[in-house]
């Protein structure tokens, strides 16, 4: 190769080429941060079951800018760091795919069942998605946006079944492995993600709904939703894959068992249990393994959200217009913050980064709610579609989690 000579280039015009993709030049145009450190793009995408389309909102002006049609009933969504929006269509065989920067759809990639819920691995290279009405785990090549292949969990034996199946899909922190609850045959399978096929089968007696990982990755907490009629939750030692113990969970009269999500304490002392079928969360001590607290709140805790501090807990409930404070310190109860009239709301939420802010969807009122989290009380309402469950943020170039 010749190199152009000094003086060559002392005589071009100073100027620099350099190729970027249309979706990449438009994020790095409209994501610069705005005065404040503040992105320029704050966008939620709002699924909307009833109407089968996101209603995408502009979190700065607080409108709503376009709607994107979905398949049938689109519920949740995973996003990778390139833009993509992945929507888990609980009416049709199939995801709804969308780019996040541009605001356009991508199509639709046909499954082989009903998907219930879906999730990234740890590097976002692959999707793993799960099923309402069949025992598979089909896993989805982010980049090409295409099928890599779907592994048969039962063997074709599974008896007949009412109700969901699978719930949600958990990848170890190596994404190596996919745990996801089966339902059928009451226990947790294991998947070789590399290999296609089941690693291990823990039985459990019960029905998983979610599995949360222990701070220091020892320990996996699964949240069920019955055992033997009761709420539980099952330790497992994540090295061995033993489970270890099953601790029932008390339930108040008139409460049913339906276990739901769950969260630790930022120190990892404490573990938050949400019942969906209550009115109370149950507190662990994670040292001795034992419930040693309740704590009263709305109807139907679902998900406890930590603040990026550590400091409070804000839950979110299935049945119920109120989102619970917490003080995660404390473990006490500091404010019922009113969102809606109606009993419903998202099975999602967030929080800025700088803690200020908090958004949860009301959605039996068809809005999307803004808590400010130093006054604790709502300070925005953003029209959206009917029967919004679910929504998925843009934060300049980033896709945070929006599932607690």
């Amino acid at each position: 190769m010749t190199l152009p000579s000094l003086t060559a280039l002392s005589l071009r015009p100073a100027r620099l080429t350099v190729a970027l993709s249309a979706a990449a030049l438009a994020a790095l145009l409209t994501a610069c941060a705005a005065p404040g450190g503040t992105p320029a793009v704050r966008h939620a995408f709002v699924a909307s079951e009833a109407q089968n389309q996101l209603v995408v909102i502009d979190l700065q002006t607080e409108q709503p800018i376009k709607t994107l049609a979905t398949g049938q009933v689109p519920h949740a969504m995973a996003t990778t760091a390139q833009g993509t929006i992945f929507v888990n269509n609980r009416g049709s065989k199939n995801l709804t795919l969308i780019d996040g920067f541009r605001l356009e759809p991508l199509g639709a990639l046909d499954l082989p069942a009903t998907s219930f819920q879906l999730a990234v691995s740890p590097d976002e290279k692959t999707l793993a998605v799960v099923y309402r009405d069949a025992l598979k785990l089909t896993l989805v090549d982010t980049a090409q946006r295409k099928i890599i292949r779907t592994i048969d969990l039962d063997g074709g034996t599974a008896p007949a079944f009412k109700g969901v199946m699978m719930k949600h899909p958990y990848w170890s922190a190596d994404g190596r492995f996919v745990y996801v609850g089966d339902a059928v045959n009451r226990r947790i399978v294991k998947v070789d993600v590399a290999a296609g096929r089941i690693d291990k089968a823990l039985p459990i007696d019960g029905l998983n709904h979610y599995l949360h990982p222990s701070p220091d990755g020892a320990w996996l907490y699964a949240v069920n939703e019955s055992q033997r009629g009761n709420a539980s939750l099952t330790l497992i030692d994540a090295r061995t894959d033993r489970v270890v113990k099953e601790l029932t969970v008390a339930l108040q009269p008139g409460e049913k068992a339906l276990g739901h999500h769950g969260a630790f304490t930022r120190d990892g002392r404490h573990f938050l249990y949400c019942n969906e079928g209550g009115r109370q969360i149950s507190v662990l001590d994670v040292a001795s393994q034992t419930w040693v607290k309740t704590l009263a709140t709305g109807k139907g805790p679902g998900h406890a959200a930590l603040s990026p501090d550590g400091r409070y807990f804000y839950v979110v409930h299935h049945n119920d217009g109120v989102i619970t404070v917490i003080d995660a310190q404390r473990l006490e109860v500091v404010r019922n913050i009113g969102i809606g009239t109606g009993d419903k709301q998202s099975h999602d939420a967030w929080f800025t980064p700088d803690g200020q802010s908090f958004y949860v969807v009301a959605a039996s009122d068809k809005q999307l709610v803004k808590i400010d989290t130093r006054r604790l009380e709502v300070v925005s309402r953003i029209p959206v579609g009917a029967q919004s469950m679910f929504f998925a943020v843009r934060d300049g170039n980033a896709f945070p989690a929006t599932e607690y």
